[in-house]
């Protein structure tokens, strides 16, 4: 999918956020607390509420196209209950808010129409249906709402705070019969296996794929000479062998073991990884992408990004190096007044025709150094 437009109303917290343009890059700038990440939280909603989550006080309205470049526009809201009751079960309906409206719509063709009554499909009215979650989930076996709810299946999300426990915890037992499959690349790519399980299979099975990988990995780490995935079995629990990723250093004898391999250098190998082993159409969403990336893996990983044409890509930092080496045509300046957010893009600031120019004049902006500001 591509994100084109999305603008999202969180009535709960009374945050708004104004409609944001995409392209296929998007480097979301300002300083902290300005809304970089909740926009990239708003996106996963969207993610969630097309697979049946019930989010209170949510509304959004968003314009994406499909990797057959249908263009489609979802809106709705769910209604807002200002003291929801204790949690005390997923299942219990005080834990689910009513959708009081949504409207899906293909190519400019209204396909639903729903108010808190009823529901219209294509012009007809559907039996009851439950009012907790999104017709997008309801009626995805439809021929029309199906590629709704695979397009949003296609986000992905790093925060670069997740554990990097990877593929040390499947069994030998499932990862000799997903050898076994000789599963194809296509198939990996589309899958919604975690790109460890991935990497591992492209090592096995696609062996040229993996040395495209290996192969830049090396570029940015010029110290490095090998990579490999493969079973090792320990003595205190040699039943249970894992799979973890092992480098092998120039000079040194021993491989090096994947919890023994620096943050920054998994993470760089990992952005890699996703970048061969994504599918077209997939939206990856990265926040604070300079956490754990030294400055040599930013400029190789960087490079990447730019040039991946197949892949939607929408970061935050507020890392001079970073916005420094992206082109400022995909600048979002992020900025706050109270609870509305509001993303500007870097060309309708005037701002100087070399990128050292642009950055220097984007870092005394006003909208950029005072980002959030008292209604």
């Amino acid at each position: 999918m591509k994100i084109k437009k999305v603008a999202f109303w969180d009535n709960l917290r009374e945050w708004r956020f104004e409609p944001i343009y995409f392209s296929n890059l998007a480097l979301l700038v300002g300083v902290s607390g300005v809304g970089k990440t909740q926009i990239l939280k708003g996106i996963l909603n969207l993610q969630r509420i097309a697979n049946g989550a019930s989010l209170n006080g949510l509304a959004w309205d968003v314009t994406f196209s499909t990797v057959n470049n249908v263009e489609y526009r979802w809106q709705g809201e769910f209604e807002t209950k200002k003291n929801p009751g204790i949690i005390t079960n997923e299942e219990d309906e005080i834990n689910k808010f009513r959708i009081v409206r949504e409207h899906l719509l293909r190519e400019e063709k209204v396909i639903i129409e729903r108010t808190p009554n009823k529901i219209l499909f294509q012009g007809q009215q559907t039996p009851k249906l439950s009012p907790f979650q999104s017709v997008v989930e309801i009626l995805n076996q439809e021929e029309d709402i199906l590629p709704v709810q695979q397009a949003f299946n296609k986000i992905t999300y790093s925060d670069n705070s997740s554990s990097l426990n990877g593929i040390y915890g499947m069994p030998e037992i499932e990862m000799s019969k997903r050898l076994q499959e000789n599963i194809e690349l296509n198939s990996i790519q589309e899958s919604n296996m975690s790109i460890y399980i991935k990497l591992f299979l492209i090592a096995h099975n696609n062996p040229d794929i993996f040395e495209k990988i290996k192969q830049q990995f090396i570029a940015t780490f010029p110290q490095v000479e090998d990579i490999k995935i493969e079973a090792v079995r320990y003595k205190n629990d040699p039943s249970h062998p894992l799979f973890p990723i092992q480098i092998k250093e120039k000079g040194v004898k021993d491989w090096i073991f994947q919890f023994n391999i620096s943050s920054g250098m998994l993470k760089t190998l990992i952005h890699i990884s996703e970048l061969y082993l994504s599918p077209a159409g997939t939206v990856i969403l990265i926040d604070e992408f300079e956490n754990s990336l030294g400055i040599n893996c930013i400029d190789v990983v960087t490079d990447l990004i730019v040039d991946n044409r197949n892949i939607q890509f929408i970061l935050t930092s507020h890392h001079p190096y970073i916005i420094n080496n992206i082109g400022m045509e995909h600048w979002k300046i992020v900025t706050r007044k109270g609870g509305v957010v509001t993303a500007i893009d870097a060309k309708d600031l005037n701002l100087g025709k070399s990128r050292h120019q642009a950055f220097m004049q984007l870092i005394n902006l006003e909208e950029y150094s005072e980002g959030i500001k008292v209604e």
